[in-house]
């Protein structure tokens, strides 16, 4: 691999460069003395006249050392250069000069044998220094991480605990103190149990046999007993602990939700109460519009005929022709009258139930606007609770409504299935569909209140409601809700 011309740099700028040149400047005239004793000054450089030996042997000692001290100070690469320029060096003088070609060679074979040696073992040195820096390095960040972590954990709004296979709290942060009124102290050591009712325990326990199947558990909420005694209601996340691949612990993390859980059942049930009060409403108007209203001008529609057809009264044409269109009017008006009653509060949802109801709807869009309906039942002869039939009931309602004033329809598929623990209504039409957004609260500033409204029916009673469509696809609305007993 070449060298950067920014290390070279660093490099030419070490002194250990010039301290390695010269000292291999200084050897290898040394080893080629004969041949420069003419020359002023540097013929006068000899190591054996200054040790006083006949021979160059100490010179291809000297190379190994000075091959060692370039690998120690600059890198096995640079030692490595040096090795092959020392081998080069001394390599023609073994051959062509030195009166023991075997000696010679021996020496210098033997002094390069010595410098990759040395090398290796300088290599292996820093290799071992690099991975004690790297791990140095690592010791240190994961101190800073597990310091990081603990100051998460311990500071962190929501409750944090860890507890092992049996249950028994092994960690906790400051926040399980607020949320369950122990100590954090207290609490290491109490099995998980002691804090959990017998459905609350289950819940658990179930949670734990999918974690440790490999199973994703998604947030969920969980009822926990304080030590006071009171109830905390938590949104509880749990996550498996693994050592090796195996199983050692859980994590959790808790969200104290009581006071917003209470806020939201005030809602639900302020909601529940709007709506009644709303449906109770609905029917006294249309009960008065049926029986006072109607009745006055069914009233109004006799006495009229009757004053144009009495012949006492000698009207003339004229005046009878009028007296018959305002009792046209007055009979149109009560037709009118009749149909806005039965759209207000139909009696027959609350004789015959939603099945008839819904039927009822169908023949009216039918005959209105001529659409191809086609309602299919599977109810099971299951009898749903009152308020759910008026839920699903509105939800069709405004529906169907919709798909009349806006979808540009022609085929209309009602299905209305009850399970065991569920019923099911879904509503689809081949009309010109829209763009869903992801969130239905976003529909609000579209001005779409009545899929708000149908959505909050259904969560008024846990239900759910789904809206699938694409432009040009048509719309599905999918109405869950859950039966309890």
């Amino acid at each position: 691999m070449a060298v950067s011309p920014l290390k070279f740099k660093s490099i030419v700028l070490s002194p250990h460069f010039w301290i390695i040149l010269g000292l291999f400047a200084i050897t290898s005239i040394s080893h080629y003395h004969e041949l420069l004793q003419n020359v002023p000054i540097i013929g006068q450089i000899s190591t054996s006249g200054f040790f006083g030996l006949e021979r160059h042997t100490e010179e291809r000692l000297i190379y190994p050392l000075i091959i060692a001290y370039s690998g120690w100070v600059l890198g096995v690469k640079l030692g490595g250069a040096v090795l092959v320029a020392s081998f080069m060096t001394m390599l023609p003088r073994a051959i062509f000069i030195s009166p023991s070609l075997r000696d010679a060679l021996f020496e210098t074979f033997l002094a390069i044998f010595i410098g990759v040696l040395v090398l290796s073992f300088t290599g292996a040195w820093h290799r071992i220094r690099e991975e004690r820096d790297k791990l140095q390095v690592t010791m240190a960040n994961l101190r800073l991480s597990e310091e990081n972590y603990r100051e998460l954990f311990q500071n962190a709004s929501d409750a944090i605990w860890i507890h092992d296979l049996k249950g028994n709290v092994t960690a906790a942060n400051k926040a399980s103190e607020k949320m369950t009124g122990y100590t954090v102290d207290e609490l290491l050591g109490k099995n998980v149990a002691e804090f959990l009712s017998k459905d609350a325990h289950a819940l658990a326990r179930v949670a734990k046999s999918k974690l440790l199947r490999g199973e994703f558990v998604e947030r969920y909420e969980q009822r926990l007993f304080r030590m006071d005694g009171t109830e905390a209601i938590v949104e509880l996340t749990t996550r498996l602990i693994t050592q090796d691949g195996q199983p050692t612990a859980f994590h959790n993390i808790a969200r104290d939700v009581t006071e917003e859980k209470k806020m939201r059942d005030s809602i639900r049930f302020y909601l529940q109460k709007i709506l009644a009060t709303q449906e109770e409403e609905r029917k006294r108007i249309a009960r008065d519009l049926h029986d006072d209203t109607g009745q006055d001008l069914l009233l109004l529609a006799h006495r009229l005929d009757a004053i144009a057809s009495d012949p006492k009264n000698k009207l003339s044409k004229p005046i009878q022709e009028k007296l018959a269109q305002l009792r046209d009017l007055a009979v149109e008006t009560l037709d009118g009258l009749r149909h806005y009653a039965q759209e207000l509060r139909p009696a027959i949802l609350d004789d015959l139930g939603l099945v008839a109801a819904l039927e009822w709807m169908v023949d009216n869009l039918i005959t209105e606007e001529g659409l191809d309906v086609d309602v299919q039942l599977d109810m099971q002869k299951r009898d749903l609770p009152h308020e759910v039939q008026l839920a699903l009931f509105r939800i069709a309602q405004e529906a169907l409504g919709n798909i009349k004033r806006h979808a540009e329809a022609s085929k209309v598929l009602i299905r209305l299935e009850s399970g065991a623990e569920t019923v099911r209504m879904t509503i689809t039409d081949n009309g010109k569909g829209f763009e869903v957004p992801a969130r239905l609260s976003d529909l609000v500033s579209t001005g779409m209140l009545g899929l708000i409204g149908m959505q909050e029916r259904a969560q008024l009673l846990r239900g759910t409601l789904s809206i699938l469509s694409e432009l040009g696809k048509g719309t599905t609305v999918i109405v869950e809700v859950p039966l309890e007993e």
